[in-house]
């Protein structure tokens, strides 16, 4: 069989030593060949993987990042070549894999992890991984023995191109607007989604946030059986003080290990998947105690010379910046700025007017956030070069007892390559005296 993979980057490095080993024919397209990192190219030198040429294929295999309307896509649509995602190959090649996956705009990385944390604590075998970064991709299984549970973080992109894949237990943390630079609209991505739903049937478990009233009504329209979290509902996961399950107390929730509302949900959905997979309570709270995080999510890097720093590159879109600087207290500096994705996160803007102590705006759109803080009468504020300069000039507006947060809302592919990268240059930064 002509397999061909488009992009041979961390997702598809898994199937195509899967696909050499079991003898078929792999060809890899790329539009920048000479930048795939170096297991690729050394799969590629000793021809185990050939360069891509037209010719008619069996299959082609993308990885996330390969946007819809590309070249490659039309030509492989007129041959009637079969385009799947690499978490959709993956799951058809496991023997009945028992999966529990997690979307939404925000939260799906912790949400996936506290699941993976209270199962470590169960003593229950699974994969984590998926789109979760840093991690592992789904594609890293079918090199290894098998798991009894695979915790998957899924995202619109990957789920735009499933047909098979099905989840016994899917998870939709909340909806907002998110990746409009690479959905035609709205109602593309919220879509894209709602597929994490599409193959389930009465035996599967959908976990929803009863507190998005959209979200909340999908029960009524799905075949799974739901299972609610948030704050107001009767059944399901609740919280108010404390955890509860069907009304039942569970635990409290002091002295859990990651702040603000927003987590709180997280953790609540990920109570509502354990309660599904029987775990005792007494797992369930130690698995949620001893959560570490996750690193460039809310990460916090210590205090030096009396001001602390807080890693918070992951975070990608308005939203989940707004909570995140609603989840810190006292005065903040805030390093943020990058590239837009279809919003330009006009409601984060005005929170940090009304609540930064300065802001230090970091990339390709900084003029436009500038302007708009001048519009606004907002003058406590910088524009960097680069993550040294944002650093130094946060530094420049902090006094001891300050909290300089990177907490970046918008996309990280302007200056850095992703948001790992990012992360890593603040981190260096808030090092150096």
């Amino acid at each position: 069989m002509k397999v061909l993979l488009l992009g041979l980057g961390r997702a598809n490095l898994g199937v195509a030593e899967y696909l050499v080993n079991k003898g078929e024919d792999v060809f890899v397209y790329d539009e920048n060949m000479s930048s795939l990192a170096a297991q690729a190219q050394k799969m590629i030198a000793n021809g185990r993987v050939k360069k891509y040429s037209a010719q008619d294929y069996d299959l082609a295999i993308t990885s996330p990042g390969f946007r819809p309307g590309k070249a490659i896509f039309t030509m492989l649509n007129n041959q009637a070549t079969p385009v799947i995602d690499e978490i959709e190959y993956v799951y058809t090649q496991l023997h009945d894999p028992k999966v529990i996956a997690v979307t939404g705009t925000n939260g799906k990385s912790t949400t996936a992890a506290l699941i993976s944390s209270v199962m470590t604590a169960a003593g229950i075998s699974h994969f984590l991984g998926g789109n979760l970064a840093p991690g592992k991709p789904f594609s890293r299984v079918l090199l290894q023995d098998a798991y009894d549970y695979y915790v998957l973080e899924v995202s619109s992109f990957q789920l735009m191109r499933i047909d098979k894949f099905r989840a016994c237990i899917a998870v939709l943390t909340n909806i907002g607007v998110d990746h409009l630079n690479w959905h035609r609209d709205f109602a593309e991505y919220r879509n894209a989604k709602l597929r994490i739903f599409a193959n389930q049937d009465r035996s599967d478990f959908a976990v929803l946030n009863f507190d998005d009233e959209w979200i909340r009504k999908l029960a009524d329209t799905m075949e799974a059986r739901a299972v609610f979290f948030g704050h107001q509902n009767a059944e399901g996961v609740s919280l108010n003080g404390q955890f509860r399950y069907d009304g039942a107390a569970l635990f409290k929730n002091a002295g859990l290990p990651l702040s603000g509302a927003h987590n709180l949900m997280n953790m609540a959905a990920a109570i509502a998947v354990a309660k599904i997979l029987q775990i005792d309570n007494a797992d369930i709270e130690r698995g949620i105690r001893e959560f570490k995080g996750l690193p460039h999510r809310m990460e916090d890097l210590g205090v030096h010379k009396g001001i602390r720093y807080i890693n918070n590159s992951m975070c990608t879109n308005a939203t989940a910046a707004t909570a995140s600087f609603l989840a810190t207290t006292g005065p903040r500096i805030v390093i943020f700025g990058g590239r837009h994705k279809g919003d330009e996160g006009q409601d984060y803007l005005d929170v940090l007017v009304r609540s930064a102590k300065a802001c230090v705006i970091l990339g390709e759109n900084a003029n436009f956030i500038a302007d708009y803080f001048t519009e606004q009468g907002y003058s406590q504020f910088a524009v960097a070069e680069n993550m040294k300069e944002a650093v130094a000039r946060a530094r420049a507006f902090a006094s001891p007892g300050d909290t300089v947060i990177l907490n970046p809302g918008f996309s990280s592919f302007d200056y850095f390559g992703n948001f790992e990268e990012r992360g890593e240059a603040f981190r260096d930064a808030a090092r150096q005296d």
